[in-house]
This record gives C-alpha cells, structure tokens and sequence, in this order.
C-alpha cells in the first residue's frame, strides 16, 4: 500500500502487479488502523517524512538499509517499509539507486533536480504511463538496494501470516548484491 504515485509505480513494477493506492502517509496508517486491513495482512509504504504518525509509532524497527527502514507492527501481521533519508525521500530513494548503478536522471530523460522530478512524479497518469518512468522503475531493479527491497515484499507477499521474522531481518540486512 503505497503512498504515492511514483511509489505505487515502483512497486507495481518490483511485483509485476497492481497495488493499492494512498495518497498520503496518514491514509496508509489510517487504513491499517481502523479500515479493511485492521487485523488483516498490510504492507505499507511511505516516505520518511519528519512529520510522526501515531499509528507507526506502534511499529518496532526490524532492519535498515541506506535508505530503507523496515518496521514490522507489535501485534499485527502488519508492515511499513520508511524510504528515503529526509524530505523529498522517494524521490532521492530513486536518485541514489539510480546512480548506484552507474546511471543518471538524464539517461532515462528525466529531470535530475528533485522539484521538478517530484513536479512530475505528482500526477497520477504521467507516472503509472510515463515510458521513461516505467523504464526507471524496471531499470531500478539492477541496483542492490532496490533488489533488496523487491525481495523483501516478494517474501512478505508469499509468506503474509507466516512470515519467519528471522528470516526476514536476514534478508534486509543480508548481503545485497547476491543478484
């Protein structure tokens, strides 16, 4: 459960299927909270914004990357996955990642100052159909700490209810570049 659209592309893309939408980090935690994932299995995404949110606060943190922290709820069988480092966080998530693998913004025609990448990345139908967007996202893939990320919800999806919490804080802080 994204939270916004250049998320919900990025991880469509990881999954190679459709996600479900927020539009804001308050409604992804208000939809684990008290709407139809209450008690039921939930992976949210959000940036990590400075700003706290009282229902994430519930969460202890299970493993960090760079710019990754993953969160796992006390009781429920509930996740969040915190991007980036400071306020513009997806968007230099994919920045970092994108250099990480040796390429820039501009080999995918993309801008590379963040405001106007986050300009662009604001509207719905310029990011799930933009081609440059969508050739990123698949791109992104190369980079260790994207391929962490789409292992761990790969993981979390197949295992829901099941999920080894071990095994899972093996594979967020385990060797990224197995790929």
């Amino acid at each position: 459960m994204p939270e916004c659209f250049i998320d919900t592309t990025l991880v469509s893309s990881l999954l190679d299927a459709k996600v479900n939408h927020k539009y804001s980090c308050n409604e992804v935690a208000k939809e684990m909270e008290k709407g139809k994932y209450k008690d039921a299995f939930a992976v949210g995404i959000i940036d990590n914004d400075k700003r706290k949110i009282s229902y994430i606060e519930s969460f202890e943190e299970i493993g960090k990357t760079e710019n990754l922290t993953f969160l796992k709820h006390k009781d429920k069988h509930q996740y969040v996955i915190k991007v980036g480092k400071e306020h513009k966080a997806m968007e230099t998530f994919i920045k970092d990642n994108v250099e990480s693998i040796g390429m820039k913004m501009e080999d995918f025609e993309l801008p590379t100052d963040l405001d106007k990448l986050i300009e662009l990345t604001k509207d719905n139908i310029s990011t799930q159909k933009d081609p440059r967007i969508l050739k990123l996202c698949k791109t992104l893939r190369r980079s260790p700490e994207v391929a962490k990320l789409q292992d761990v919800l790969t993981f979390l999806a197949a295992n829901k209810y099941n999920v080894d919490l071990e095994e899972l804080k093996k594979k967020i802080v385990g060797d990224s570049d197995k790929r």
